[in-house]
Parts: structure tokens; C-alpha cells; sequence
């Protein structure tokens, strides 16, 4: 991304691969393990935990932790729903202090509560580029 072209927005922060990844062995080894006890003869737990272990897995594949657009930052759960949004009154208002997000309210900064060890480590990098080249948009 260079200084002359804006940047895509919204700009989607991703889970880790990885991580959906662990999950979802984790999740289809509790399957199996349910899958071979319910054919002993016996209903077990595990059964149910495996598929929702897997659902979780999927949902860190497929849907964004959150989305930074031009005058707000909006925050997903696992099922792609808003969970919370903070509004910007400034692009340049977004702030980036080490792996912490804020937004600076005149004198004080106010977190953005993201699990930044979760963050794609691509999208995290591009985040940091983004901010320092395109400090100057402004909210609407």
C-alpha cells in the first residue's frame, strides 16, 4: 500500500489460521471419541462438544474479528454478529500504541478491546501500515 491510493474500507481484521485450525482437530478428535462411544452403546457428551468445538473452528475460518471503516470500529462475535462498535470522529483519532488499539479522546485514550494475539498477523501488519501512511482521512 503506498501514500497515493486509499485504502480499501471497511478493513477486516481476521482470526489466526492457526487457531481455527486447533480447534477444529480438537473438536473432530472429540467427535471421533464421541462417535465411538455412542456406537459401544453409550451416549456421551463429547458427541455434542465435538460438533460445537467444530462450529467454533469454522467460525474463526470464516468470520472477521472485527472491521475498521472510516468512522467507526465494530467488533464481531463468532457468529458474525456486532457485538460493539466505537465512533470515530477522525480517522487519525485511531491510534496504535505496541499490539494495543485506541481511539484518543481529547486528553485520555480509550482501549479497543481486541484479543490481539488472535488478530491475523498479515491483517495486524497491514493495520500498522495503514495508520501511519493515512492518518489524514477524516470521519464523515
Amino acid at each position: 500500500m503506498t501514500n497515493n491510493t486509499l485504502p480499501q474500507l471497511p478493513y477486516l481484521l481476521r482470526y489466526k489460521r492457526e487457531v481455527a485450525v486447533v480447534f477444529i482437530l480438537l473438536g473432530v478428535l472429540n467427535l471421533g471419541l464421541g462417535v465411538w462411544l455412542f456406537l459401544l452403546g453409550e451416549f456421551h457428551f463429547t458427541l455434542i462438544l465435538g460438533l460445537l468445538i467444530i462450529f467454533m473452528g469454522f467460525g474463526y475460518f470464516t468470520k472477521p474479528m472485527a472491521s475498521i471503516h472510516i468512522d467507526q470500529v465494530v467488533l464481531y462475535n463468532l457468529l458474525g454478529m456486532k457485538v460493539k462498535s466505537y465512533v470515530l470522529t477522525a480517522f487519525s483519532d485511531l491510534q496504535l500504541q505496541g499490539r494495543n488499539l485506541y481511539i484518543q479522546r481529547e486528553e485520555t485514550q480509550q482501549p479497543i478491546h481486541l484479543a490481539t494475539w488472535l488478530i491475523h498477523s498479515q491483517d495486524w501488519q497491514q493495520l500498522q501500515g495503514l495508520l501511519q501512511s493515512h492518518p489524514q482521512l477524516q470521519a464523515k
